[in-house]
C-alpha cells in the first residue's frame, strides 16, 4: 500500500485535514463572541433604557406633588405656618424623598419646611419671566444652604389668574436617594449603574470618591482609554453602548447608556466588565479547547508514526545530496526502493555528476561579475549622497537651502496641523552686514557667515530646522514651541552672538521677528507676518525681536 509516494500523500493528508476541520470548529465557536456580545449589549441597553424611564418618572412624581400643593388656595394667603405646615405634609408625602421643600414668593424670600426663613440669590432658582414656557425646572446638583449637602432642586411656578408667576414650590432631593434608587437597580455580576447632570457631572456612582468631583470629558484619557468616544455618543444619541480599558484595573469593559426624558441632558450610565460577559462563552471554549488539544495529541501521533515511515528514505536523500553538494569528491549513495524515492535517487546522482562538472566554472563567473556590481553600487551609493548633499545644503554654510526648508516645512506644518502643536517661525538678519563686506571685503563677510551659521546650529535642538533664506537672513523653524516660549532663548543667543568674537568685527548682532502659526494659516501668510515682524525689528533700532 505505502510503495506509491501519492498513497503516502493522501494519507498524510487525510489525517491533517481531520485536524484543520477540528480547528476550524474551533474558530466558528470564537467567531460567535460577536453574536454573544451583540445580545449582551442589547439587553444592557434596554436595562439603562428601563431604569432611565424609571428615574424619569420619579422626577415626575415630584412635580405632580408640586403642582399639586401649588393650586392649594392656602398659599397664595402667604401665612408663614400655614405654608410651613403644607411643606411639611408634603415632605411626609414624599416618603423620605426629600430632604426639604422650600416655597418662595415674588420678592424672593424663602420659607422651608423647618420654618426657616431666608433671601434667594442662587442663579439657578428662576424667578419672574424665566418661568415663562416652563411648567417645572430640575437643577443641577447644588450645595444646600441648610442642610449642607449636595441636592438636586425639583421647583414648580406658582401662577395667579393672569399666569403671572408669584412664587415658587420646590422640594430639594438628596443625591443620597438617587444613589440608594441606582443602587436597587438589578444587574449582572460586576455590573453596576451611575449617573451624570446636564454639565457631565458625576451625581451617582459605585465609588463615593467620584461624586461631585469627576467631570466626562470629550478628550482621551490616559486612565480610561477609549472613554471619550463614548462621551462623545452621548452628545448625539439619546441611547448607544461603547467599549474602553480601565486602564487601572487592566481590564475592558462595556458601557450602555440612556438620556432620561425628564432630566433633559442627564445620562444613566451601565458599566460592566467584559469578561463577565463572556465568561460562560469562555467556559464552553475552554472545554472545546480542551478536547481539541486530546484529538490533536492523537492525530499527531498518528502522523508522527507515518511521517518517520514516510521520510526516512527522503532523509537519506537528503542528507546524501547536501553531502554532494558540499563536498566534491562525495558520491551520492543511491538508495534500494521500489518507489518513487528510489528513481528520484537514481535521477538525482545522474544529475550530480553533470552539475559538478560546471560549479567551477559557474563560481569564478559569479564571484566576478559580483565584484564589478559590488563597485558599482558603491561608486554609485557615494555619488548619490554627494548629489543630496549639494542639492539640500547651503555650499557656504552647510545649512539647509531654500528649496530643502520647503519642502521640510510643509511636514511639520502637516504634522503640527494633524497633532494640533504649536510651530514658531524665527527670521533672523545680521545687522550692517552689507557695511561688513564694504570694510573688509566678501571673503571676510563669507567667515562671518560661517561662523554665526556655526553658532546658530551648537545652541539649537536637533528638531529645530535651520536654514540660510539668503544672503545674510536665516530662519529657524522651531516645533512644539510658542513665540512666547521661544522669545527667552533667541534673546539669550541674541546677548550671546553679540559678545562673541566675530574679529575683525567689533561687534556683530541680529534682528529677528517670529510668528506662531495660526488656525488654517499657509506657509505664505505665517512667513510674512515673521517678516513684518523682522522689518519692525530693524526700523526699531535693530539689536533686537519683535514677535508678531
Amino acid at each position: 500500500m505505502f510503495n506509491s509516494i501519492k498513497a503516502k500523500v493522501i494519507t498524510l493528508y487525510s489525517l491533517v485535514m481531520i485536524a484543520f476541520t477540528s480547528i476550524l470548529l474551533l474558530t466558528m465557536f470564537i467567531n460567535e463572541r460577536d453574536r454573544v456580545l451583540d445580545l449582551e449589549l442589547e439587553k444592557s441597553t434596554e436595562i439603562s433604557k428601563m431604569h432611565a424611564n424609571l428615574l424619569s418618572q420619579e422626577f415626575a412624581q415630584y412635580v405632580v406633588m408640586l403642582k399639586m400643593l401649588s393650586n392649594n388656595p392656602q398659599i397664595e394667603l402667604g401665612n408663614k405656618l400655614t405654608i410651613a405646615r403644607l411643606l411639611q405634609r408634603l415632605m411626609t408625602i414624599g416618603n423620605g424623598n426629600f430632604i426639604n421643600a422650600v416655597y418662595i414668593d415674588k420678592d424672593l424670600n424663602l420659607i422651608d419646611a423647618l420654618g426657616n426663613t431666608n433671601k434667594v440669590t442662587h442663579p439657578t432658582f428662576l424667578r419672574g419671566q424665566q418661568w415663562q414656557g416652563k411648567e417645572y425646572n430640575i437643577t443641577v446638583p447644588i450645595y444646600s444652604r441648610f442642610e449642607k449637602t449636595p441636592v438636586i432642586m425639583v421647583a414648580v411656578p406658582i401662577l395667579d389668574e393672569q399666569k403671572k408667576w408669584i412664587g415658587t414650590l420646590a422640594v430639594a432631593v438628596p443625591l443620597t436617594v438617587i444613589s440608594n434608587k441606582l443602587s436597587s437597580i438589578k444587574l449582572a455580576k460586576e455590573s453596576y449603574a451611575w449617573l451624570t447632570d446636564s454639565n457631565g457631572l458625576m451625581v451617582s456612582h459605585p465609588n463615593k470618591s467620584f461624586i461631585m468631583k469627576n467631570k466626562l470629558s470629550m478628550t482621551e484619557n490616559v486612565n480610561y482609554p477609549g472613554f471619550y468616544k463614548i462621551v462623545r455618543q452621548t452628545k448625539l444619541q439619546n441611547d448607544g453602548y461603547g467599549r474602553y480599558r480601565d486602564a487601572q484595573l487592566n481590564e475592558s469593559k462595556i458601557v450602555t447608556f440612556s438620556k432620561i426624558d425628564y432630566l433633559p441632558g442627564w445620562t444613566l450610565f451601565v458599566t460592566t466588565k467584559e469578561s463577565e460577559i463572556f465568561h460562560n462563552s469562555y467556559a464552553i471554549m475552554y472545554n472545546v479547547l480542551i478536547i481539541a488539544i486530546v484529538l490533536m495529541l492523537v492525530f499527531l501521533l498518528l502522523i508522527t508514526h507515518l511521517a518517520n515511515r514516510i521520510t526516512k528514505p527522503i532523509v537519506q536523500l537528503t542528507k546524501g545530496v547536501k553531502e554532494s553538494v558540499n563536498n566534491k569528491s562525495s558520491y551520492l549513495k543511491i538508495i534500494d526502493s521500489n518507489d518513487e524515492i528510489g528513481q528520484l535517487s537514481q535521477a538525482f546522482h545522474d544529475s550530480l555528476q553533470k552539475i559538478h562538472s560546471h560549479t567551477t566554472h559557474l563560481e569564478q563567473m559569479v564571484n566576478h561579475r559580483t565584484e564589478e556590481v559590488t563597485a558599482k553600487n558603491l561608486l554609485l551609493s557615494q555619488q548619490n549622497d554627494k548629489l543630496e548633499e549639494l542639492a539640500s545644503k547651503d555650499p557656504l554654510t552647510r545649512l539647509y537651502n531654500r528649496r530643502a526648508f520647503s519642502t521640510l516645512v510643509d511636514k511639520e506644518i502637516s504634522r503640527a496641523k494633524r497633532h494640533d502643536l504649536s510651530l514658531t517661525l524665527v527670521i533672523l538678519d545680521i545687522d550692517h552686514f552689507k557695511r561688513i563686506n564694504d570694510m573688509f571685503g566678501h571673503n571676510v563677510g563669507d567667515d562671518i557667515l560661517c561662523h554665526f551659521a556655526h553658532e546658530l546650529s551648537a545652541n539649537m535642538r536637533k528638531e529645530n530646522l535651520i536654514c540660510r533664506w539668503g544672503g545674510e537672513e536665516f530662519v529657524i523653524l522651531i516645533p512644539e514651541a510658542t513665540s512666547d516660549s521661544v522669545f527667552k532663548y533667541i534673546d539669550q543667543m541674541r546677548n550671546k552672538i553679540s559678545l562673541m568674537n566675530f574679529a575683525p568685527v567689533d561687534r556683530l548682532t541680529f534682528s529677528a521677528g517670529m510668528a506662531t502659526l495660526g488656525a488654517d494659516e499657509s506657509f505664505k501668510e505665517w512667513f510674512q507676518r515673521a517678516d513684518r515682524a523682522l522689518y519692525t525689528a530693524k526700523g526699531s533700532g535693530r539689536n533686537c525681536i519683535v514677535v508678531d
